[in-house]
């Protein structure tokens, strides 16, 4: 993720014309317990951030079209509160601040941000040696850190900012919203850290420099479209674990991947909206318990995650779904969400396990149609769903080639991130 910001960031630097401003400010945040950090949150999650923001001039003179917007790339240090257990948190991120009100004398707005979180502590090295993730230890506190697997994670927010003009390109800056970090199921646990709180800190831009406030009208907007249509295919992959045991046996992972295939009318140079084919891969699902078949040979896999896996099948691994595809436009950067429904999905009739167990045991299968009955604010505990989602991020390198990132959930887990090229036409 932190690519893009990179990418951001060299376009900036290779401008001739630019204006810069420049941020600092310190932060105090709430930890949300989990059910596995709970007794380890012992004070707020503080810490301190530095950011560089590139304003609306330039070849950045597209952000004019997001009322004057700004591109940074920023730093972040976060204590997350019990240095035993949490440890701390160093983050590089890509964000752009979109003004609600765009005044003299005070900016509203919607801060998103995208980038990479480093942890001193996981899972593995607060684990005593010897001991599972639900060691007891002295007072029956659970001694391990079962909420982040992997040192490198994704850093997500999303915050509400306000800017007030002081004097000489001096300008309080308030901030507060919500800060995610995990790895997206590349390595178990992976429950993650959810965080809230604010910022307070100074902006400054030299020069006191002040960019006209110029909105266009949605009629101006779609004036400034090119091309009124566009074509895009896509392919990436990554890989993922299901379960913390996964990494005990050599480094257990397994692959994912995506195909994408869309068509987007671009009604307005800051927004489309598309419909598409997605084709997915996911290798945990291709797979059996290993461990237990070789300890009962010929008899039947009873448990593997949430899902009855009778035996290894290929076709398990494969799914595919229509999706209408909203993304945003902000010069090379396109960012969207794609909400889906599958048309072709084995898995569906193999979850929850207890009800296809009880289906196989009988001598049937669930046999659900494309849509069905499924609690979506429980998906995440015990059955996919017919529902997917994909939170999308397409850079283009050049006219006709991007580099694309996604990340896929159902309900509030994430699946997997995968990463890839595409080419539109």
């Amino acid at each position: 993720m932190f690519l893009f910001s990179v990418l951001l960031c060299a376009q900036a630097w290779s401008l001739t014309e630019y204006k810069l401003a420049y941020r600092l400010s310190g932060s105090a945040n709430m930890m949300m317990p989990d059910g596995k950090v709970d007794a380890w949150i012992q004070r707020p999650v503080l810490g301190g951030q530095f950011a560089v923001e590139f304003l609306s001039t330039g070849r950045w003179k597209s952000l004019k079209q997001w009322n004057n917007a700004s591109i940074g790339v920023g730093v972040s240090y976060l204590n997350l509160g019990n240095d035993a257990q949490l440890g701390s948190a160093i983050a590089a991120y890509g964000y752009m601040n979109q003004p609600f009100y765009n005044g003299t004398h005070f900016r509203i707005g919607l801060r998103p941000t995208i980038g990479v979180a480093a942890v001193t502590k996981t899972y593995r090295n607060t684990l005593p040696d010897g001991y599972r993730p639900y060691y007891q230890g002295d007072g029956g506190f659970k001694k391990s850190n079962q909420s982040i697997g992997s040192i490198l994670n994704a850093y997500l927010a999303v915050e509400l900012y306000m800017d007030f003009p002081i004097k000489d390109g001096f300008e309080i800056t308030l901030s507060g919203g919500w800060h995610h970090i995990s790895n997206g199921s590349f390595m178990h646990p992976n429950s993650g850290y959810n965080m809230f709180g604010g910022e307070l800190g100074l902006r400054y831009i030299p020069g006191n420099t002040q960019i006209a406030n110029e909105p266009k009208s949605a009629k101006e907007l779609h004036e400034d479209v090119d091309k009124p249509w566009a074509v895009e295919i896509s392919a990436t992959g990554g890989a993922k674990q299901n379960y913390y045991a996964d990494n005990q046996n050599g480094q257990r992972f397994y692959g994912v991947a995506s195909l994408k295939a869309a068509a987007y009318w671009v009604p307005f140079s800051v927004f489309r909206i598309g419909a598409g084919v997605d084709a997915f891969y996911d290798g945990y699902y291709g797979a059996v318990n290993d461990e237990f078949a070789a300890a009962n040979p010929g008899a039947p896999i009873t448990y593997f995650g949430k899902t009855y896996l009778a035996q290894r099948d290929i076709k398990n691994c494969f799914r595919v779904g229509i999706s209408l595809q909203p993304e945003f436009i902000i010069g090379k950067l396109t960012a969207g969400l794609h909400v889906g429904f599958y048309v072709f999905d084995p898995i569906k009739n193999l979850e929850p396990y207890e009800q296809a167990k009880a289906a196989a045991d009988a001598g049937t299968s669930l046999n659900r149609g494309v849509f069905y009955a499924y609690d979506f604010s429980k998906a995440s505990n015990y059955q996919d769903g017919w529902c997917y989602m994909q939170f999308v991020l397409k850079y283009h390198v050049l006219d006709h080639l991007f580099v694309q990132l996604g990340l896929k959930t159902h309900g509030v887990r994430a699946e997997f991130i995968d990463a890839g090229l595409g080419v539109a036409f």
